[in-house]
């Protein structure tokens, strides 16, 4: 069993922020990610409102100077999945491929997506929730279910190479104003690449050939069948606690402030911001400092 005195679940912002700030405080964190750097700042297609960046900067850009600060202070994400984490006396017990003792646990696990009310299985590679997969594809036509910010900023990212579908159930836009309003530039006056249809609820997926069929009812048309090539879901999203044993997901969200801590996305809900993780990341960091001192 390996020991180490902090143990950071996620390499999002809120757990690269902690990591960097632990370190500084002289204090070497073990941090660990099953997938990528940066969390859901590699879906992202622009960010404008993280200071530094008068002119904003692209999701995959920020991550990439996240991953150098890491680079600079010697930090190593070790990639590997939290299969478990339970609390054994004064300690943790995370489990991935090796068996680790840990004295102070923050979870930055961020959140993950919440599945289409409809089968989608037997199409991986067609249904997605992330953007990030297929970014660069061109050419293609992509249906995305959702007027959420993250919906709205999927259209605006594979817009401008692809034709877009928006499909909302309902007719209010739940995303940024800002972010629709670019929407509805990109569709007068790039030949429609992006089209957005209002109170239209996705009822069944096939695959006919090379083309995914969507079924959808609208409710003005009635019931008719969309063919794409992808379909982005983006319906909202839950936190990614399934590693916490039972007593711990008792304590979400709020921890305990003394030996676990939740910080970023998977804490904050509907505010997934990066200022605000990165923020939680170096409160949590610091507090974790201080107990250190005390003990």
């Amino acid at each position: 069993m390996i020991r180490t005195k902090v143990a950071i679940i996620g390499a999002g912002p809120a757990g690269i922020a902690a990591a960097l700030q632990l370190q500084r405080s002289g204090i070497n964190p073990l941090i660990f990610e099953q997938k990528y750097i940066g969390g859901l700042l590699n879906n992202a297609f622009f960010i404008e409102n993280y200071p530094g960046f008068p002119k904003g900067i692209s999701g995959i850009d920020l991550v990439k100077k996240f991953k150098g600060h890491l680079d600079t202070w010697g930090i190593n994400v070790v990639n590997d999945c939290v299969i478990k984490v339970y609390k054994e006396k004064n300690d943790f017990i995370l489990q991935t491929k090796k068996t680790y003792k840990v004295q102070f646990l923050v979870i930055a696990s961020g959140t993950k997506p919440k599945l289409p009310d409809i089968d989608a299985s037997g199409f991986k590679e067609k249904i997605l929730s992330d953007v990030y997969p297929i970014r660069n594809i061109r050419n293609k036509r992509i249906v995305i279910v959702g007027s959420g910010d993250a919906a709205l900023d999927y259209a605006l990212n594979l817009g401008r190479n692809n034709k877009i579908t928006i499909l909302n159930r309902n007719n209010k836009i739940k995303g940024l104003d800002l972010l629709f309003k670019r929407i509805k530039k990109i569709s007068r006056s790039d030949n429609g690449k992006i089209t957005f249809f209002k109170n239209t609820k996705t009822l069944a997926l096939k695959q006919l050939n090379n083309c995914l069929i969507i079924k959808v009812l609208n409710k003005q048309k009635g019931e008719t069948s969309i063919c794409c090539d992808y379909v982005l879901f983006a319906i909202g999203r839950e936190p990614a606690i399934d590693f916490l044993s039972s007593p711990l997901k008792r304590k979400f969200p709020g921890g305990d402030n003394k030996s676990i801590y939740y910080i970023g996305d998977v804490k904050q809900g509907n505010l997934r911001q990066t200022a605000i993780a990165t923020g939680d990341g170096i409160k949590a960091a610091m507090e974790i400092a201080q107990e250190l001192k005390k003990r």
